[in-house]
């Protein structure tokens, strides 16, 4: 009983590296071979600056004690959302130069989406 277990211990091994060395774990367009040469750097402003032209309309708003996104985005509507919460994250991320949702910071200033 000891073998067989054991056996599919290293099965599992043994797929698994063979899917981590062929497919990989990563994101596309990450690479943990990529030096800080190919890496430029941007300012934040730049950042918000350019994502938020991208975007249609978005609310720049200080975020309170007991805010978050979903909260906020909900409160500048009136009436039920048109997106779902994957969108409303992947858009208040996008209009912050990648913030994620619970790194959000009471007193700072963030962009948030406005559907229509």
């Amino acid at each position: 009983m000891k073998r067989i277990g054991t056996f599919f211990i290293i099965l599992v091994i043994l797929y698994s590296t063979y899917y981590d060395l062929t497919i990989g774990t990563l994101p596309n367009g990450l690479s943990h071979t990529a030096t800080p040469s190919q890496i430029e750097e941007f300012d934040e402003t730049e950042i918000q600056e350019t994502m938020a032209e991208e975007f249609e309309p978005f609310k720049e708003m200080i975020v309170e004690p007991g805010h978050t996104v979903l909260s906020i985005v909900e409160h500048l509507h009136e009436g039920p959302l048109s997106a779902t919460i994957q969108e409303i994250v992947h858009d208040f991320e996008t209009l912050n130069g990648g913030i994620k949702p619970e790194e959000i910071q009471i007193g700072k200033k963030y962009l948030f989406p406005i559907y229509n």
